[in-house]
């Protein structure tokens, strides 16, 4: 199995690894699933795995290292001599190197298959075409210099890279800072590391003064190849051995041995004879022509005299020590095994994933119920119910039905007080003010009018909960309005939410109204307060604009001139039936419609409800497509399926052996 079957078994039909429950229902395969729910992870993979299939068999070192670092002196000393000009050396900006140049050896430009993949290398890299060098010195040194241009990469043959079979990323350097960069970013590192992807190696090129610089170890630690690096340390003064140089190394890198280190001494200091190879010619050039000799430094101390430095230590002959084709395969090899450590990574994370968020709206849901009881309880935490003309018309009927024989000639003269404010809600505020005026006028109604205007549950109390619910759970910031979702919200539960009790129900609850009220005193209130304190019930809400009426039982009780008539017991037992039959009901509807706007799974509601022991919502889910939870949080709820887990292991086992034996052979 090779890389690309290897990734095709990843998107194969039948591997449904996660199945969504929530906004949507579907089943999503592995790549698809990483693709939607952590992009940015599955960008990384993708990223790796096409380096892996297309772009790992190209063998390219980067060069990289920091400001005035010997970085374009070394990339020079590779190249044949009337190519050396075209590369700006120098302490000034404009004489570094500000973009991306590649070197490729002048044989490969005989392939132009070859050559066409170099550029769709760089393109996938850079997100640009490359540009070709100038085979002008002056023109070629403004275009490395041309820090405008940063992202578009530029390329160049040369006949002197033949030899080496390699191509070279001359890399801008790492510390220079970059237009509109942030304060905290580093854009020229985090440039340098995807670039370097694409490599087979790297030669990190810096100054032994610089050797422990934050961005050097940074860099090192970053996704830049490991399978092949190579130190070049430069500007070494004596009488530093190069021993010394090494073993520092080695601690900068936290590592004992198995360093690939080349270093330099400074040309520019007379002592430096002393401890550089004999085949150094730097000491019979011009000082204005010296450039630095690189030879591989050995831990043995033994071996780093300067007559023990034979020739094929020069980092010229690198090509022999690490072979091309050698320094490709560690490097398929690496990117191979990254992939397959991805992908595993990714898994787990997929199930971790599912995880967090379902305990991220399970809180959400949570501080929605926790809300939502305050603002539906009152300051001695009875529950308020909301009392609906069909409620009050069942109250009203049910009392009728099971009054003494008595009672009931004296009822039926009432009776369409109540029937009458039912009929101007149903008509319209005109009609009501046209059916009432005697009865709005009337010193009852004004005082009960304000009595229960103080219980509405109005637009603002909504919102000012899901103002405080965010906060609570930090899920979106406090400028944020919620006018919006607060009117809806009251519409639907003010519309929707008709939670009712049975006609056994109201009459055994009537029976125990007239069973504990004397009969003279239940005949002055009937006349007095009950059909007056229904009628305001009913149209309280009504003339309040948007809102709805929310009193508790007892409250209820006294507005209809019932509550001082009972004993405390009969009044409990009351409060008690119209809670459990009603209230709660009403508090669970409640809670599902406003999960329902904002975007919480109503699976998350309901199974939050069943743990506080509360009613499961009688209303269906109306998800809003476009309400906070979906659009701006990006709630969503998944899980993933142990069979399709069991078999994409078994895919990444056998491709892992597979590869293993391979490596092996």
């Amino acid at each position: 199995m090779d890389l690309n079957e290897f990734w095709s078994g990843l998107k194969e039909p039948g591997l449904q690894l996660v199945g969504e429950t929530w906004p949507e229902t579907k089943e999503m395969g592995f790549l698809d699933a990483l693709r939607e729910i952590e992009p940015a992870a599955y960008e990384r993979l993708e990223t790796t795995s096409r380096i892996a299939r297309e772009f790992s068999d190209v063998p390219i070192l980067a060069v990289i290292g920091p400001i005035n670092g010997g970085k374009s002196s070394l990339v020079r000393s590779f190249l044949a001599p009337p190519n050396r000009e075209r590369v700006p050396v120098g302490l000034g900006s404009r004489q570094g190197t500000q973009r991306f140049v590649l070197w490729i050896p002048r044989s490969w430009e005989s392939d132009p298959a070859l050559f066409e993949r170099l550029e769709t290398i760089l393109g996938f890299i850079f997100e640009d075409r490359p540009e070709h060098l100038s085979a002008d010195p002056d023109e070629s040194r403004e275009q490395y210099a041309d820090v405008s241009a940063f992202h578009r990469p530029l390329v160049a043959f040369d006949e002197g890279l033949d030899r080496h079979g390699v191509a070279l990323l001359d890399c801008p350097d790492m510390q220079r800072l970059q237009e509109n960069e942030k304060e905290g970013e580093n854009l020229r590192l985090e440039a340098i590391a995807k670039a370097s992807e694409i490599c087979a190696g790297v030669i990190i090129v810096t100054p032994r003064s610089q050797i422990e610089i934050r961005d050097l170890g940074e860099l090192v630690r970053r996704r830049i190849p490991e399978a092949v690096r190579i130190f070049a340390i430069n500007l070494i003064r004596p009488p530093e051995p190069p021993e010394a140089v090494y073993d520092e190394l080695c601690q900068a890198l936290r590592t004992k041995t198995g360093i690939l280190c080349y270093g330099a001494y400074d040309f520019l200091v007379p002592a430096s004879r002393d401890f550089t190879p004999a085949w150094d010619e730097n000491f019979q050039k011009p000082e204005d022509a010296r450039e630095p000799c690189f030879f591989r430094i050995d831990s043995d101390a033994g071996r780093n005299g300067p007559d023990r430095i034979q020739e094929e230590r020069s980092i010229h002959c690198l090509a022999d020590l690490v072979r091309p084709a050698v320094i490709r395969q560690k490097r398929q090899r690496e990117i191979a095994e990254d992939l397959l450590g991805q992908v595993r990574e990714q898994l787990a994370a997929l199930d971790a994933k599912a995880d967090a968020e379902r305990v991220r709206v399970k809180r959400a849901a949570g501080e929605l119920h926790e809300l939502a009881h305050e603002l539906m309880h009152d300051g001695d935490q009875a529950l308020r119910l909301k009392i609906d003309p069909e409620i009050v018309m069942s109250f009203k009927e049910s009392m009728e039905r099971t009054a003494p024989l008595q009672l009931k000639p004296l009822i039926a003269l009432r009776r369409r007080i109540v029937h009458r404010a039912v009929e101007a809600v149903r008509q319209g505020r005109e009609a009501m003010a046209r059916a009432f005026p005697w009865l709005r006028a009337g010193g009852k109604f004004e005082s009960l009018k304000n009595r229960l205007q103080k219980q509405l549950i109005q637009e603002k109390d909504i919102e000012k909960l899901l103002y405080r619910w965010s906060v609570a759970t930090r899920e979106a910031g406090p400028e944020r309005s919620w006018k919006e979702e607060a009117r809806a919200i009251l519409e639907r539960y003010r519309v929707e939410e008709r939670t009712n009790m049975t006609r056994e129900e109201w009459d055994a609850l009537a029976r125990q109204i007239w069973k504990n009220t004397s009969k003279l005193k239940a005949t002055v209130r009937i006349f007095g307060s009950f059909f007056v304190g229904l009628a305001a019930v009913i149209l309280i809400p009504f003339d309040g604009g948007a809102s709805v009426l929310g009193i508790t039982a007892l409250e209820l009780m006294g507005v209809l001139g019932l509550g001082g008539l009972m004993a405390a017991g009969t009044l409990r037992m009351l409060d008690r039936e119209m809670n459990q039959k009603i209230g709660c009901r009403q508090f669970s509807n409640f809670i599902a419609i406003a999960g329902d706007r904002i975007g919480i799974p109503r699976p998350v509601i309901e199974e939050m409800l069943d743990e506080k022991e509360l009613f499961k919502p009688a209303l269906e889910e109306q998800l809003d497509t476009t309400s906070y939870g979906v659009r701006e949080a990006g709630w969503r709820l998944f899980a993933v399926n142990p069979k399709a887990r069991k078999k994409l292991l078994a895919i990444l086992k056998q491709w892992e052996k597979e590869h293993h034996a391979v490596q092996t052979t």
